[in-house]
């Protein structure tokens, strides 16, 4: 399972990312540029780890696919607008006023619902569900929920990327 990182991408390097139209070029922006720079100091970015896939169809109908639930719970993950960076690569971007709708729905999500939700995971091609992995998914949940937050009160756009 690939690992997720959510970064919270100030105007100027929202503006930046949009401007790239060759993938190879944007994934070296991405992981050269932006995952330095926001990974030094971890204010601006959040690492969602391995549970962003069950955190993802937790948000949505169950499925891996990119907007694959109503907007703006499945833009917590997989929403907003994909970024071509090629096949081995995902990256996808909520722009500064997305960002607000996001983290205002976020803050409704409770913990039974997000149980309720990520028990019908066993139906779905996520792998066997668990008390602890639930524990674990719903540990990094409060942490994105508490990151889009931040992200919306500073008026930031978010990056969501994983190397699948």
């Amino acid at each position: 399972m690939s690992l997720g990182i959510h970064f919270a991408l100030s105007s100027r390097d929202a503006t930046r990312l949009l401007k790239y139209k060759d993938p190879d070029e944007l994934f070296e922006f991405i992981t050269e540029d932006l995952e330095e720079q926001y990974l030094e100091n971890d204010k601006w970015s959040f690492q969602s780890d391995k549970a962003w896939d069950a955190i993802h169809r937790s948000l949505t109908d169950g499925k891996l696919l990119y907007e694959s639930g109503p907007f703006p719970l499945a833009y917590a993950v997989l929403g907003g607008k994909p970024l071509d960076v090629g096949d081995e690569y995902t990256a996808c971007f909520v722009d500064a006023d997305q960002v607000v709708e996001v983290s205002n729905a976020l803050v409704s999500v409770t913990k039974k619902w997000m149980q309720q939700r990520y028990n019908t995971l066993s139906k779905t091609d996520y792998g066997p569900v668990s008390p602890d992995d639930f524990d674990y998914t719903w540990e990094i949940f409060e942490g994105l929920r508490g990151f889009f937050s931040k992200a919306a009160k500073a008026g930031r756009a978010v990056l969501f990327t994983t190397d699948a």
